[in-house]
């Protein structure tokens, strides 16, 4: 019975894996945002664990025999936790650290060496929440530990109606507060370790592979579909554009702030990846989004059925105090926003026209040939101008031609005289 629930898990898992990461690239807001799109249902809560909650590390893939180990966190964080146990798939920390698991096929961990004296930690996300606050202190920090995988037969026990996956392939993206990202990946049980400038991650093949990808592309084609490699591309050419506040004198976002703009752009940008659930031919659905905004220490989710923000400020969250352990499911909230008596309170209304003929009679008031006479004037001269500036680009484009093929033609000539010279005797 084992043996067919791991085949149907792989069957599920060879169907999709379309999680998406990115750090905004724009110089004054600090803003991630990610989707997550495991085929498996998750049960995500949204966990507050407190900074001193001690975390027992699940056991590790390979290695059965792996010494317990027990820590207690530095920094409290936001997590979103799996399977009703402390295990974060994705979260932030209260120094405005975030990190994130996305699948990855074909990662291979390190083998656990029992006569390595540093601790085996198996819930990365988890570790680096609750111990470090800048991606320099992870890079640091991951030196003093041995990472395993996590073994997959944990998972039925945690939630019986999940069958099992056969592994769990999976890399790391890091983002801090001072705009640093990074991506950790396990490729033939060996850790890489990735500055991550483009600020994007999806899932295989490895960064490197999809960084080379990405600049090999031809960027006047934006491409489409739900592959890794096509998300990758996408997300990191429009984020190489984010300039989320190119609208701010527009009416239909005149009021926001530059936070709320940041993380719209960050939600516009994510959404672009993410997996609809009308699109059942892949065979798995977005479960939830993620925006991050790591300065002012919020973070916004999104389910795959309750699609209004929903916001933690975690500034007003004592991680001191052990009683605010809590979660809430990640389906939590209400789902709309119903604005019935707000807009029957309202005294505005929009300005009825006059009768057609009025208007005519307005429009015909227009001195239409005087316009019309300034308006060819002006297209008359602009055409002008444009005319003058190319013939005069034009011209100065071949009299430099014409100076170059001079110049190398004397010292061709010069050269074969040189050369012919040296042939004859004195």
């Amino acid at each position: 019975m084992l043996h067919l629930l791991v085949v149907a898990a792989a069957a599920i898992l060879g169907a999709v894996q379309a999680d998406s990461d990115l750090l905004l690239k724009y110089p004054d807001e600090v803003i991630s945002a990610r989707t997550m799109d495991f085929p498996l249902d998750l049960t995500t809560a949204v966990e507050i664990v407190p900074r001193h909650t001690q975390i027992e590390e699940p056991p590790a893939s390979r290695a059965p025999h792996a010494a317990d180990y027990a820590w207690t966190t530095t920094y409290g964080f936001i997590g979103f936790n799996l399977m009703d146990v402390n295990i974060a798939a994705d979260g932030m920390n209260e120094a405005g650290l975030s990190a994130a698991w996305l699948y990855l096929d074909g990662s291979e961990y390190p083998l656990v060496n029992a006569s390595d004296a540093r601790p085996v930690v198996t819930s990365l996300v988890t570790y680096i929440l609750g111990n470090y606050a800048t991606v320099a202190d992870v890079k640091a920090g991951l030196e003093t530990i041995q990472f395993a995988g996590l073994d997959p037969r944990i998972i039925p026990v945690l939630t019986p109606l999940s069958p099992p996956p056969s592994s769990l392939p999976l890399h790391l993206a890091v983002h801090d507060a001072t705009h640093h990202s990074l991506v950790v990946e396990f490729i033939d049980g060996v850790m890489h370790i990735h500055d991550n400038p483009i600020g994007v991650l999806t899932n295989e093949p490895p960064f490197d592979d999809q960084v080379a990808a990405f600049r090999a592309h031809d960027f006047r084609d934006l491409p489409g579909g739900y592959d890794s490699t096509p998300r990758f591309i996408r997300l990191a050419m429009l984020n190489s554009e984010a300039s989320f506040l190119a609208f701010a004198n527009t009416s239909f976002s005149v009021t926001s702030t530059q936070g709320q703009a940041g993380v719209a752009a960050a939600l516009h940008l994510i959404e672009t990846a993410a997996l609809p659930s009308g699109y059942v031919g892949e065979g798995a659905a977005t479960q939830y989004t993620v925006v991050r905004d790591h300065a002012r220490r919020h973070i916004y989710f999104l389910s795959t059925n309750n699609q209004v923000p929903r916001r933690i400020d975690m500034d007003a969250i004592d991680f001191g105090q052990p009683a605010n352990r809590k979660f809430v499911p990640v389906t939590f909230g209400r789902w709309f926003v119903d604005v019935t008596a707000d807009q029957l309170a309202s005294s505005n209304r929009t300005h009825d026209l006059a009768p057609r003929s009025v208007q005519s009679a307005a429009l015909r008031a227009i001195p239409e040939p005087t316009t019309r006479a300034e308006r060819r004037v002006t297209r008359d001269a602009y055409t002008g101008f444009v005319v003058a500036a190319v013939a005069t680009a034009l011209i100065a484009f071949v009299i430099y031609e014409l100076r170059r093929m001079l110049q190398s033609g004397y010292v061709a000539i010069t050269s074969s005289e040189s050369g012919r010279g040296s042939g004859y005797a004195p």
